[in-house]
């Protein structure tokens, strides 16, 4: 079987996740941070036509090879079930060695010391093991170009395009390396203590000063005399789809030290290891990758990267520039994506607004065509009411209405979104302004959101029953029998309408007013 030519990328893709291990990092520069110049003299400035507008977070895994799909079918049946036994047994081996190997130590003689002696010794037996672990889950040989730093020469090893969980193999290559970690990872079966091996970098979401406390860790072993081993990020705080690299977090780049760059190819014919936000589920993946006979792998190692004295004094400016080489000797491009982005899709998900996988886009054309801050509000509320009439506006109407420029790219992409298929060329004025003002009003009080639906759904600002759950259901978890009982309570004069004011005065005493007084955070992923 001949190899496929190792720099293909694969076509665009994905899902997300956010799961990654690095969700303690700051917040990532703007779009017009990119501009930067870098500070490498070699280093060409970045413009905003370079910017790759497509979402890396969404896979598409096509099946249509009617040959491709009689052999996933004999595989699972002759191959799989052999694979998984052996996978298991690795994973099992390599629990016990590192159960062993961690007996009387504490949290905090891992967090503070690095192993010697013959537990040192053992976890680099562990990592063979699971080396094996993906030997037999198809990764059996793995291509590498370049040479990889000592932990000296590069503290910290970058690690990007994050595509999927099978980048792990890193972790088990590099030594092992040390990761930053979510906490809870911790306490899973069997990985739980395989992570705990590696000496990671506990990061914990609730602690409010974890973020602070988890740079300073990178610091100070970045800038140990002892011998830590090298720590481990993948920048980007999620899976993409390869098509570009996304903004990468700066915790990686506080500790000023070199870093060495490495890339992550999976050139394949059939892409079965995206794992991105929307796509394919990670067992599809697993089942996938498991039937074939070889998974291509590349890793390269690019040089060691030494900051200038600017970027050790600008982690983002550090961030940036190492982003920018990478994309070179990746030959993909730049995007202004980021991990935020990724979490603002998951939300909008699972609170069942449309335009789920859109959302990240229609928030940065809307900023590129101009908008006014509070120009959505502003049209809601002067329209008495939205009907057929007049919900469905061409693309001069839209720019009209809205004050943007019809001969800008963002707005031409932003008014296709929203137009429907049996409506050529018409933009759905009422899910336009549904999404725009869920943006806007992101980390402010819901009762804000409501507000302005209250003008969306209703005529003048009132609503019915049906318009009352509409308004409602995109912010709290609700029914319409709930929604059917608040409604008679607040319509005391029995007209079958509501305005704000009567809606505010039937929640007074109730736990839903507390709910709505929260502010409407995509951090918290879920509806309460």
């Amino acid at each position: 079987m001949s190899t496929p030519d190792m720099e293909q990328h694969s076509v665009p893709s994905g899902k997300s996740s956010d799961e990654d291990l690095n969700d303690f990092l700051c917040q990532i520069p703007t779009h017009s941070a990119i501009n930067t110049l870098a500070a490498d003299a070699c280093c060409p400035i970045i413009s905003d036509h370079d910017i790759h507008r497509v979402n890396p977070f969404v896979h598409k895994l096509t099946w249509d090879d009617p040959i491709d799909k009689f052999k996933t079918i004999i595989l699972t049946v002759i191959l799989l079930p052999f694979r998984v036994i052996l996978i298991l047994s690795c994973l099992v081996i390599a629990w016990a060695l590192a159960n062993i190997g961690l007996f009387g130590l504490s949290k905090e003689d891992l967090r503070t010391k690095p192993l010697t002696g013959w537990r040192r010794q053992l976890r680099c037996i562990t990592a063979h093991v699971m080396r094996l672990l993906f030997l037999f889950g198809s990764f059996n040989y793995i291509r590498y170009k370049g040479e990889r730093a000592s932990p000296k020469e590069a503290p910290v090893i970058c690690v990007a395009p994050h595509t999927a969980f099978f980048d792990s193999v890193c972790v088990v290559l590099f030594g092992p390396s040390a990761v930053v970690a979510k906490y809870e990872t911790a306490s899973l079966p069997f990985f739980g203590k395989l992570i705990d091996y590696a000496q990671p970098i506990y990061v914990c979401r609730e602690d409010p000063h974890s973020r602070q406390s988890t740079i300073r860790e990178i610091i100070q072993r970045a800038n140990s005399t002892e011998d830590w081993p090298q720590i481990l990020i993948f920048p980007e705080g999620t899976c993409t789809n390869r098509t570009s690299l996304i903004q990468f977090k700066p915790g990686a780049f506080y500790p000023g030290v070199p870093i060495q760059p490495v890339l992550m190819r999976y050139p394949n014919k059939v892409d079965t290891v995206t794992w991105t936000w929307e796509g394919p589920s990670a067992i599809q993946l697993l089942w996938r990758t498991l039937t074939k006979f070889h998974t291509f792998c590349e890793i390269e190692f690019l040089p060691v990267y030494y900051p200038s004295a600017d970027e050790k004094a600008d982690p983002k400016l550090y961030a940036r520039n190492v982003r920018d080489l990478m994309a070179r000797a990746l030959d993909i491009p730049i995007s202004d994506y980021t991990f935020d982005d990724c979490k603002l899709m998951t939300y909008v998900k699972n609170v069942n607004l449309p335009y789920a996988s859109d959302i990240a886009d229609i928030e940065k054309l809307r900023e590129l065509a101009g908008a006014a801050p509070d120009i959505e509000a502003t049209v809601v509320r002067n329209t008495p009411q939205f009907n057929d009439d007049n919900r469905f506006l061409t693309l001069s109407e839209f720019a009209t209405l809205f004050h943007f420029d019809e001969k800008l790219e963002a707005t031409v992409a932003l008014h296709q979104i929203f137009v429907k298929p049996n409506k050529p060329n018409l933009l759905d004025v009422q899910e336009y302004l549904l999404m725009t003002l869920f943006l806007t009003t992101l980390n402010k009080p819901k009762l804000v959101f409501v507000e302005l639906l209250f003008h969306l759904y209703g005529t003048s600002g009132s609503v019915d029953r049906k318009q009352l759950y509409d308004a409602l259901k995109y912010v709290v978890k609700t029914s319409l029998e709930e929604v059917d009982v608040l409604f008679v309570q607040a319509d005391t004069a029995h007209t079958g309408k509501i305005n704000m004011n009567q809606f505010l005065a039937a929640i007074e005493n109730k736990s839903l007013r507390t709910k709505l007084s929260n502010n409407n955070d995509p951090n918290h992923l879920r509806l309460q």
